[in-house]
C-alpha cells in the first residue's frame, strides 16, 4: 500500500489488543496512531501497545485530523451512535459485529457514511478466511449436490463474576445470539444469498430480566432448512455443516480458524473416504487489509453490505421469535 492508512481505535478493548491491532501491523494495513478510552485506560493501553497518541474521550480521537479510519470495538448498543459520529467527523469505520441492533439503525449509519463519503464495514473477520471462498466454490461445483440443510454452532464458556461482563448486560446489547449466534446467521446468508421465509427460536436466560445465554433457531429458506445454536455455557466449539443431496461439507473451525491456525473442510459422501482440505489463512489480517484497500481506492463492498443487511434483519427476527426483544 503506497500510503499507510492512519488508524484510531475507539475503546481500549481486548479484541483490539489481541487481534486487530496486531493484524493491522502484521498485514501492512497501516499505522495505529491513536486510541481512546472513556474509562481512563487509554494512556496505559497506548504505552503497552506502542501507540503514539492516547485520548481520554472518543470525541478527542475523532477530532484528530491525522486519524483517517477508526476501528470500533465498543459494546453493541453503542455502535450506531459512534459509527454516525465517526462518519460525521470524516473517518472511515470498521465496526465490530453486529454492526447495529436494528434495521432502522442500519439505515441511519448507511446514510451517515454515504453523506460523509466514508467507507463502512462490519468486522466479521471469518468472511475473509479463504475457507469460506473454498466452500462456496465446492457448493457451486456440485460437490454435495443440491443443498438441502445447513447447521451452525458457536459456543464457549463465559465466566460469571461479581462484576458482570458486558456480554451479560441487556442495556449494552449483550447475549449469546448477538455475540456468537450472529456468525452462523451471517454464514447462512452468504451461502444462500437470501433471508429466511420462516423463523422459530427459543432462548434461556441466567435470570428473568437477563440476556439470552443459550439460543437455538430454525430458519426456513426457499429450498433449505437451517438450524443454529449458541451459548455462553458450553465448551468452545464453532462448526458449520452443509448437507446436500450427494454429500456433506463440514467446517471444523468455521468462525475462529485463527485459533488452530488454519481451516479444515471435510467432504463426506456415501461409500467414499472423507476428503479433508486444510486451508491456511489470516482472517484478521485479510479483514484489515481489505478495509485499508477500500479506504485508499474508494471501492464499495456491495456483497459485504448486502450480507450485513441480511444478518441484521434475521437477528431481529430470531430475537423476536425467542422473546428476547
Amino acid at each position: 500500500m503506497d500510503t499507510p492508512v492512519r488508524w484510531g481505535v475507539l475503546g481500549a478493548a481486548r479484541i483490539a489488543r489481541q487481534q486487530v491491532i496486531p493484524a493491522i501491523r502484521r498485514a501492512g494495513a497501516g499505522e495505529v496512531l491513536a486510541v481512546s478510552s472513556a474509562s481512563g485506560g487509554a494512556r496505559e493501553y497506548a504505552a503497552e501497545l506502542d501507540i503514539p497518541r492516547a485520548y481520554g474521550s472518543h470525541e478527542e480521537l475523532l477530532a484528530d485530523p491525522d486519524v483517517e479510519a477508526v476501528y470500533l470495538p465498543l459494546p453493541n448498543a453503542r455502535h450506531r451512535e459512534w459509527v454516525v459520529r465517526a462518519a460525521q467527523a470524516g473517518k472511515h469505520v470498521l465496526c465490530e459485529k453486529p454492526l447495529v441492533l436494528r434495521s432502522a439503525d442500519l439505515d441511519e449509519v448507511d446514510e451517515a457514511c454515504a453523506a460523509a463519503g466514508v467507507q463502512l464495514a462490519e468486522a466479521f473477520m471469518y468472511r475473509h478466511h479463504p475457507q469460506v471462498r473454498r466452500v462456496r466454490e465446492l457448493i457451486a461445483d456440485g460437490a454435495v449436490g443440491e443443498v438441502v440443510a445447513l447447521t451452525g454452532r458457536f459456543h464457549f464458556a463465559l465466566q460469571r463474576s461479581s462484576e458482570p461482563d458486558i456480554r451479560l448486560l441487556p442495556e449494552l446489547g449483550g447475549g449469546a445470539l448477538l455475540d456468537v449466534g450472529c456468525y452462523p446467521v451471517d454464514l447462512f446468508g452468504l451461502l444462500l444469498g437470501e433471508t429466511p421465509r420462516e423463523v422459530a427460536a427459543v432462548a434461556r436466560r441466567d435470570r428473568a430480566d437477563g440476556v439470552g445465554t443459550r439460543v437455538a433457531a430454525v430458519l426456513g429458506y426457499e429450498r433449505v432448512v437451517a438450524t443454529l445454536d449458541c451459548s455462553f455455557d458450553a465448551a468452545a466449539g464453532n462448526t458449520a455443516t452443509v448437507m446436500g443431496s450427494r454429500g456433506t461439507l463440514t467446517l471444523t473451525d468455521a468462525f475462529r480458524a485463527d485459533v488452530p491456525g488454519l481451516g479444515r473442510i471435510v467432504l463426506d459422501r456415501d461409500g467414499e473416504d472423507s476428503v479433508v482440505e486444510e486451508v491456511p489463512g489470516d482472517q484478521y489480517g485479510e479483514e484489515v487489509r481489505a478495509f485499508a484497500r477500500r479506504v485508499r481506492t474508494g471501492e464499495p463492498d456491495a456483497e459485504g453490505a448486502a450480507a450485513t443487511r441480511r444478518t441484521v434483519e434475521v437477528l431481529e427476527r430470531i430475537g423476536r421469535a425467542a422473546g428476547l426483544v
